[in-house]
């Protein structure tokens, strides 16, 4: 810079100094007390790693059977106790000895949400003449593979739901105490009405292996096996689970389930 240049540009600080008080200056740099000064060359400061993405985190709460015979997603915090094992040979059913998931879902405070439970032979179905009073969500757990194998087997599919019935205990359970009420929570199939009889069918059959799925979400029943009702002091606390988040979330995961036609494996995985 020549000294001519140089002079004006003294000039120029000293009239925008002057002008200081009257016009806001420009935001500059923070320097630290001993730090070097800013300089244009100076490295751009660390962005912040990008946050998970949706589909990341749902993948994070998604479970997986050890054998891949069933998939479902979990609400944060929800884990699974897995007490699947090698099941003996059975002479009924000519199956075995084959590999059954027992799969208790538990909440964030540990305690028991779902139950999901495998075991040899074929689905039966009970003849309802009259429909009880049931609230129904229709659910569609089957894979794509799964239910092409099973059409191609001649097998009826029929309507898929989550069951829940809200009536006094004692029509659930014989040793139930009078004057308490209860909720079964439980996946069903319904089929074609046939001669006034409406066939609901309580087990999911996958062609390798039958299922029966039920909420729990109070306690666990006898040598510490999930008791499949929801037991309540009257009707009206038994009506207003319903409406509880709890009842939300566990028909959300219900409403995520995947069954697939993985096979049942002859050891264990």
């Amino acid at each position: 810079m020549t000294s001519t240049a140089a002079a004006r540009a003294s000039v120029a600080v000293l009239a925008a100094l002057a002008l200081a008080s009257c016009a806001q200056p420009a935001a500059e740099p923070t320097v630290a007390p001993d730090g070097p000064p800013p300089s244009a060359s100076a490295s751009p400061a660390p962005t912040a790693a990008p946050s998970a993405s949706p589909s990341a985190a749902a993948d994070a709460r998604r479970f997986e059977a050890q054998d891949g015979a069933v998939r479902f997603e979990l609400p944060e915090g929800w884990t699974v106790d897995d007490r699947s094992a090698m099941g003996d040979a059975s002479e009924m059913y000519s199956r075995g000895p084959g590999w059954l998931n027992d799969l208790v879902v538990l909440d964030e405070d540990g305690d028991q949400m779902l139950w999901y439970r495998e075991h040899y032979g074929t689905d039966t179905y009970d003849c309802d003449v009259e429909q009880p009073d049931v609230e129904r969500t229709e659910i569609a757990p089957l894979a794509p593979e799964l239910v092409a194998a099973l059409e191609a087997d001649g097998y009826d599919i029929g309507t898929t739901y989550v069951q829940v019935r809200v009536a006094e205990a004692t029509e659930f359970r014989g040793d139930a105490r009078p004057g308490d009420w209860a909720v079964r929570m439980e996946v069903i199939r319904t089929l074609a009405e046939e001669d006034g009889c409406v066939p609901v069918v309580s087990e999911m059959a996958t062609g390798s292996r039958v299922v029966l799925i039920d909420a729990v979400a109070d306690r666990e029943g006898e040598q510490g096996m999930p008791d499949t009702t929801i037991d309540f002091a009257d009707e009206q606390s038994a009506r207003a689970w319903l409406q509880s988040d709890e009842h939300a979330a566990i028909l959300e995961v219900l409403a995520s389930l995947e069954l697939t036609d993985a096979p049942m494996l002859d050891a264990a995985p």
